[in-house]
């Protein structure tokens, strides 16, 4: 029985080839069908993940902060914050009154000067990480990593010296002063910061903080009173692994009471756009389905029509039910992915004639990737052996006494 199906099969291939006419008519109908669909298809992904590549250029979109930085974190609290899932990286940060300080070019501070504001950083801190540069290191001079605005106030280029001049207020109401140099390590590109600040070492930012509440930090001979317990930070920074995890990430930390700040507009703008494009493209996508799945049934049921004595014939040499009803699957398998094969090069033609129109104002990619191409694939094969059921049982209801009559 198998030999006979096998066979039937191949007769099918080769009627098929004969009728070219008929053959070539019905895959441009496909394919007339089918290019539009997959080139929205790909003007959606590419639309969509350009927008997405656009707000990764920027990676502090994936940042998350509290909206107050009146917070009491530990440690371990921040450590905790790192490992939650779908987040990259977790950094304390130390009140902001303790992180906005003044410097001046030069170690002796006689050059330009301007208030810069300090955020903490460690190995591994994803802006830095983004833009190739190595985390500034602490020590006797703390290393710095300027924003392009700082860099410009301050007239300086890596490996300058700054001079910051520090004070305070003691227990007692006197004031004291003290000096702290540090080194300009790297300055971030224009694009990674529009305002003045730095990236600083968490812990000298640590002892900035000690110096102005008072408490002695031996290592850069700041006097004061001992610490009591353990350290505290006013807020932290967390950075998301993705777009996607942002407003998980958010959601997780308002179930622990925290208020947090993200670019989260921005993304669900993102996400409102490819949402509406899917509606659109799975309403098409219907309706394409169903004027394919109509053509393919008239064509098929009407093939079987043309061929009954045909078909008859092929029942009066023996062959069995399920060989007939694979001959005219077999035929519009053949068509529908002829069909889609024309639809995708041409899908890719008007691709290219997208990438090169727009190609001035930024340009505008038509991607359509190997998943797409492959489900759009087995779903026009799917649909195509569907849309035949019927006209396959019609064939191999074909008796063989349709012949002898006729003969």
């Amino acid at each position: 029985m198998l030999r006979k199906v096998l066979l039937a099969v191949a007769l099918a291939a080769r009627d098929w080839r004969f009728e070219r006419s008929l053959t070539l008519c019905a895959i441009l109908a496909l394919a007339s069908m089918l290019t539009p669909l997959l080139v929205l298809q790909g003007l959606k992904n590419g639309v969509i993940e350009g927008m997405r590549e656009r707000l990764l250029k920027d990676p502090t979109v994936l940042v998350i902060t509290p909206k107050s930085d009146g917070g009491r974190f530990s440690a371990a609290d921040v450590a905790a914050l790192g490992q939650l899932p779908g987040a990259a990286f977790a950094i304390g940060r130390t009140r902001e009154t303790a992180t906005d300080i003044t410097l001046a070019a030069g170690a002796d501070g006689t050059g330009k000067s301007a208030s810069i504001s300090l955020e903490p950083c460690a190995p591994g801190e994803p802006v830095l990480a983004h833009y190739g540069i190595t985390a500034p290191s602490d020590g006797a001079e703390p290393g710095l990593v300027l924003s392009a605005p700082a860099a410009r106030a301050l007239g300086v280029a890596p490996g300058a010296a700054l001079l910051a001049r520090l004070g305070r207020r003691t227990p007692a109401g006197r004031l004291e002063s003290a000096r702290l140099v540090f080194r300009v390590d790297a300055v971030l590109p224009e694009a990674a910061a529009d305002r003045r600040m730095a990236f600083a070492p968490l812990a000298t930012l640590q002892d900035l903080e000690d110096y102005r509440d008072y408490l002695e930090v031996p290592a850069r001979g700041f006097s004061g009173a001992p610490r009591q317990g353990e350290r505290e930070y006013a807020s932290f920074r967390l950075y998301a692994r993705d777009l996607d995890a942002v407003e998980v990430l958010a959601q997780a930390l308002a179930a622990r009471h925290i208020e947090t700040s993200t670019r989260s507009r921005e993304i669900a703008a993102i996400r409102m756009l490819e949402s509406a494009i899917n509606q659109v493209i799975l309403i098409i996508s219907l309706a394409v389905g169903a004027g394919f799945a109509a053509f393919t049934v008239s064509s098929a049921q009407g093939a079987v029509e043309r061929k009954r004595r045909m078909l008859g014939m092929l029942r009066l040499l023996g062959f069995p039910h399920a060989a007939l009803m694979c001959y005219p699957m077999t035929q519009s398998l053949l068509t529908s992915l002829c069909g889609f094969g024309l639809s995708l090069l041409l899908s890719l033609a008007v691709s290219l004639g997208i990438a090169r129109a727009f190609a001035e104002q930024g340009g505008i990619a038509c991607r359509l990737s190997l998943t797409d191409a492959g489900l759009a694939c087995a779903a026009v094969a799917a649909l195509s052996l569907l849309s035949t059921a019927r006209a396959a049982r019609a064939a191999a209801a074909v008796e063989p006494s349709i012949v002898i009559r006729e003969v």
